[in-house]
């Protein structure tokens, strides 16, 4: 049936034509000949006027509602990438909206051509199944802000800082400076770790020592390091325990606090200090080792 569409379109042009041909073939002057052709060319001229009088309304309408959609997304602080979506979407919308009435006032089927730019519609969402699904998880994404542009994220499909959220794929920054772009679809559905998304967070180090190590000793030096570091929260508690007896070693481990911004160096402070400190103070770190015991055979 949908084949048929521009056949029949063609045939009733055509009647239309030869209906004309056939009355202009009759005038015997061009006075008969103007009279003849002058409905016809009044027929078109208002269906014409019609035409853009419905143009300009519902072109001024569709505008005044796309400010009205602005408005209101600046109102609820909307995503810029989801806003301008949505914008460019509901604007397509509205004219295709617009050019079905104007293609009803001209005498075309309404219902055969939405089935046919329905079936259009289906054959495409097929062929773009993939990409569909990517981009209903950009439009996840930017509606639920799980993260943001400049989020430190960890995923299984990598870690890295947000560079840019699209309505497709998502690009991290690694700290080596490598790009990781990473489908919506798949970032939608998996596990990620905002280390960002709090202001603070809890530095967690341990160190082990021998087991003649003086506990006490080992948690006042380890103690007296983080409170002399810059970066740590010195009104956010400090806590130095121990955390587990092991095979060989005493592990003494510490809670501390610190912004979100200075984790890594944070640790990296802390780890090499608390060494150097325990070198310092007699503190005993084990690491593996093999005693070779030779026995004289003589």
């Amino acid at each position: 049936m949908l084949a048929n569409i521009p056949y029949r379109l063609s045939l009733a042009a055509a009647d239309t034509l030869e209906t004309v041909a056939e009355e202009v073939s009759g005038a015997d002057s061009l006075t008969e000949l103007l009279k003849t052709l002058q409905p016809y060319a009044l027929s078109l001229g208002l269906k014409l006027l019609e035409l853009a009088v419905i143009y300009f309304v519902g072109s001024r309408l569709i505008r005044l509602f796309i400010t009205l959609l602005d408005h209101t997304f600046s109102r609820i602080g909307s995503n810029e990438t989801l806003r301008k979506f949505m914008r460019s979407f509901i604007h397509i919308g509205l004219y295709a909206v617009l050019v079905f009435i104007m293609a009803g006032e001209i005498g075309i089927n309404m219902g055969t051509l939405a089935a046919l730019l329905g079936s259009g519609a289906v054959a495409i969402g097929l062929a773009l199944q993939d990409d569909l699904s990517h981009f209903a998880g950009g439009v996840f994404i930017l509606l639920m802000h799980p993260f943001q542009v400049g989020n430190y994220i960890t995923t299984s499909e990598g870690d890295g800082t947000v560079q840019e959220i699209g309505l497709v794929y998502t690009k991290l920054k690694t700290p080596d400076n490598r790009v990781i772009i990473i489908p919506n679809g798949k970032l939608a559905s998996i596990t990620v770790t905002n280390n960002s998304l709090m202001p603070i967070r809890r530095m967690d180090i341990s160190c082990g020592i021998s087991y003649g190590a003086d506990i006490q000793k080992a948690k006042a030096i380890m103690e007296k390091v983080i409170r002399s570091c810059d970066t740590v929260l010195q009104e956010e508690p400090v806590t130095v325990f121990v955390d587990s007896l092991g095979d060989s070693s005493v592990t003494i481990a510490s809670w501390c606090w610190c912004n979100g911004s200075d984790y890594l160096t944070t640790k990296h402070w802390l780890l090499e200090n608390v060494k150097l400190a325990y070198d310092e103070g007699g503190v005993e770190i084990p690491f593996p080792q093999v005693d070779v015991h030779i026995r004289d055979q003589a």
